[in-house]
């Protein structure tokens, strides 16, 4: 077979591929989303997080079906990013009412923060500033005497510890929480929020993957690929010089695409293990037919994979 036809054979079916895995996570969004009758904030918080998952994802098929997989990288690091979030989220029932009020008071601070920051830029070449002061006054008003107790709660917390004044681009809802519960146990209050990493993210949700009979933290496994072209570490390896000439890599290359599929793929997996196991009263048990997509899933990512290694043998 000529070697553009299997490229472009390869770019279809990976996109097919990715096709099913977003209609798997779409069908426990849509379900989630329509039997939240009672507008749990644990549910809806959930809705948000796998809404904005499947709009990666979305990125992520338009780059494959272009042969851009190089590209689509970077929107599977943010797809890993946020997959760790939403697991962290609904690890446990008992915690996940907390976390979700978390997650919505301390965005609520970062849309905060990010105006006051923009406030100070326009002031410095003499903008005017009137429309992001008065959101910004809205946002520490509804904090303040918000309904719930909790969030209520959190806003004073988030005052103790100078959190309102602070440029939070570096901060995540997930490391307050944590700080947020270790003050509220510990007579002695650290005073800085500690930030966890991803890596450390991916064992507090335990997300291992099984390699040789062995498990692997998966954030071991792709980190140094999600990192490498988020960085832009990978440019280097788009230019060498042979014989004097220089060869740039291919817009179109697909060695990277495998193991984001294959990530995907484990997303995906644990995505739908944990929603029905928190949310066990809205969608019900796995059914047979979710597990019959699962099996022919791995076999196409198997044949993906057999293609893809008969399309790069020189």
């Amino acid at each position: 077979m000529d070697r553009q036809v299997m490229k472009e054979k390869w770019m279809d079916e990976s996109t097919d591929f990715l096709k099913t895995i977003f209609q798997e996570i779409e069908r426990i969004c849509n379900n989630l989303n329509l039997n939240n009758h009672e507008d749990d904030i644990a549910i809806r918080s959930t809705i948000e997080f796998l809404s904005e998952w499947l709009r990666f994802l979305d990125g992520i098929m338009l780059l494959f079906i272009q042969g851009r997989v190089d590209v689509a990288q970077v929107l599977t690091r943010s797809l890993y990013e946020i997959t760790l979030q939403l697991l962290y989220l609904i690890k446990d029932k008992e915690t996940m009412n907390g976390k979700a009020i978390c997650y919505v008071a301390f965005s609520e601070l970062k849309k905060y923060s990010t105006n006051t920051s923009m406030i100070k830029n326009k002031r410095k070449i003499g903008a005017d500033t009137l429309k992001g002061e008065i959101e910004n006054n809205k946002i520490i008003e509804s904090l303040a005497s918000s309904e719930n107790e909790a969030i209520r709660s959190l806003y004073r917390y988030f005052l103790e510890k100078g959190l309102v004044d602070k440029d939070l681009k570096n901060d995540s809802w997930y490391s307050v929480y944590e700080q947020y519960c270790q003050d509220k146990a510990n007579v002695m209050k650290d005073k800085k929020i500690k930030n966890i990493s991803s890596s450390i993210l991916c064992e507090k949700v335990g997300f291992y993957s099984e390699e040789n009979g062995e498990k692997i933290l998966v954030n071991t496994i792709v980190y140094n690929e999600l990192s490498r072209q988020a960085h832009g570490v990978n440019a280097r390896d788009s230019l060498k010089v042979i014989d004097g000439v220089q060869k740039f890599r291919n817009y179109n290359c697909l060695q990277n695409g495998l193991w984001q599929l294959s990530l995907i793929e484990k997303i995906k997996a644990r995505i739908i293990v944990d929603c029905h196991s928190i949310f066990d009263e809205k969608l019900g048990k796995i059914s047979d037919e979710t597990y019959i997509r699962s099996y022919e899933a791995k076999t196409a990512l198997d044949l993906l994979r057999k293609d893809l290694k008969a399309l790069y043998i020189f």
